[in-house]
């Protein structure tokens, strides 16, 4: 850059990492963008969404409690800053729990992730949730009974994970954005809701339970706003789409679980 000392041209210069982050992220999602935005635009998940926008150019703003003695400085909510930090790879290990809704009902998603952390920005990893309501949940009329001559209902049970791609805006800050990118697959089944009160059940008798069953892929982006509560913890709340193309189960819609999810994290680590 004409004019400026070397040191100020660099601080000129674009994030190029990001941007091409930026350009795979949405490479990935691109077939289901114009959706996602349709649909956050009908659901109260928008107004959400803006607020973690929000809420994190705010705090991107606000001058910190402790203000830093360099650049290297990294800024928690709790306690002192940790001062000057060189830590070119990380871990970390993640409890969370999510909501969201197949179809109309609604559905509870604890999960786990683990990974590594490149240059404090990168993040790539494993992540997993599964359908955490107490006997799945329940459908009605998913299969006929011919003794009955009657359908029935069966209980939905699985979960997904996969790959976990994450870029972080200004990891330093308090608070901070992050860009998740989960990419997998799943397992889920109906199985006959006799086979949770019946106490003679046993493994021999699984074939006979499982009404229908299917594996998926699956691809979930999302934003999320994290705090640093600790130099060890930090804190997130994020909204993502889960989306899936090809699932096939008995008498269910093949997009039974393309929903938003509201996800909250506790994420322990190294960053």
């Amino acid at each position: 850059m004409p004019g400026l000392h070397p040191v100020q041209a660099a601080r000129h210069n674009p994030p190029w990492n990001f941007f091409i982050f930026v350009n795979i992220y949405f490479f990935t999602v691109n077939h289901v963008f114009i959706k996602i935005v349709t649909m956050m635009m009908r659901k109260p998940l928008f107004i959400i969404f803006g607020a973690l926008l929000s809420l994190a150019s705010i705090a991107q703003d606000a001058p910190p409690a402790n203000p830093p003695a360099g650049n290297n400085e990294m800024n928690t909510l709790f306690g002192k800053g940790s001062g000057t930090i060189k830590i070119p790879v990380g871990y970390f290990i993640e409890a969370n729990g999510g909501y969201t809704q197949f179809g109309h009902k609604r559905v509870f998603l604890p999960g786990i992730s683990m990974g590594v952390i490149l240059n404090h920005h990168w993040t790539i990893g494993w992540t997993g949730n599964f359908i955490g309501n107490p006997m799945g949940v329940h459908f009605r009329n998913i299969y006929y009974d011919s003794a009955s001559a009657k359908m029935h209902g069966a209980n939905l049970i699985g979960g997904y994970g996969g790959l976990l791609l994450e870029y972080t805006l200004f990891p330093k800050s308090r608070v901070h954005v992050a860009f998740p990118l989960m990419i997998g697959g799943g397992y889920m089944f109906y199985s006959r809701q006799q086979h949770f009160n019946d106490s003679t059940f046993s493994n021999h008798d699984w074939h006979h339970n499982v009404i229908s069953e299917d594996h998926f892929f699956v691809v979930e982006p999302g934003i999320k706003v994290e705090c640093n509560l600790v130099r060890t913890l930090r804190l997130n709340l994020g909204v993502s789409y889960r989306y899936s193309p090809d699932l096939r189960l008995k008498n269910t819609p093949k997009d039974l679980i393309n929903q938003f999810t509201v996800k909250l994290g506790l994420r322990f680590g190294k960053f």
